[in-house]
């Protein structure tokens, strides 16, 4: 059994961007997997997002300002990997999948929120709205249209690798632990608000497929 996890880079970009000859620009974008040279690659990503191949989508976020990124200026393998790309995830996935035409707002929902909570064996605690459960409510507006840049991003980095990308849709609104820590788009969560969250073993939506193979 494979479960597939597309980045949220791989979805929008491709790797011409380490080509650059700014050399930051071009080490901004390191991440594993690499970005791919063929442009049709994020396409075909989506498509296999849409048809089940690929699971749930990832962020490989782990950000650097170009001070870190400089250390391997003289050697690329020490450069640090990783981009940003949890604060612009669902926005990403709605436009290349649901706004393009390619992808059910189920499905969307699947892809960012469910499926995740039925891999780490959290479902229905989490990833469902129903009696019992305890997942973040998310209130989407699809009409928000906005282009990401660095300078109105939540993160605290010096790059964006998705400058100047035109997106349709954001949270306006989102509950957590039953408290509001997005009102209006903007986050008013506290530091230190965060739980511990076990995940137990075994996930059926693995194991399941694995027994039934055996079978």
């Amino acid at each position: 059994v494979v479960i597939g996890e597309p980045s949220t880079a791989s979805l929008a970009l491709d790797g011409s961007h380490y080509f650059n000859k700014c050399w930051s620009h071009a080490a901004s974008f390191i991440t594993s997997p690499p970005l791919r040279d063929d442009p049709e690659t994020k396409d075909q990503l989506v498509e296999a997002l849409k048809d089940g191949t690929l699971d749930i989508v990832g962020s490989d976020h782990c950000t650097y300002d170009l001070n870190i990124r400089a250390q391997g200026k003289e050697n690329f393998s020490k450069i640090p990997g990783g981009v940003n790309g949890i604060e612009e995830r669902m926005a990403i996935v709605y436009e290349r999948g649901v706004v393009a035409g390619k992808m059910e707002m189920t499905r969307f929902v699947e892809v960012t929120s469910s499926a995740a909570a039925k891999l780490l064996n959290l479902y229905p605690r989490k990833g469902c709205i129903a009696e019992g459960s305890d997942a973040d409510i998310v209130i989407w507006n699809p009409n928000n249209i906005r282009t990401i840049t660095q300078k109105t991003q939540q993160q605290a980095a010096d790059f964006n690798i998705f400058e100047g990308l035109k997106v349709t849709g954001a949270p306006e609104f989102v509950l957590c632990g039953g408290k509001i820590v997005v009102a209006e788009y903007q986050v008013n969560a506290c530091p230190g608000s965060g739980q511990f969250i076990e995940a137990p073993t075994w996930p059926g939506i693995c194991y399941a497929k694995i027994k039934e193979i055996d079978n």
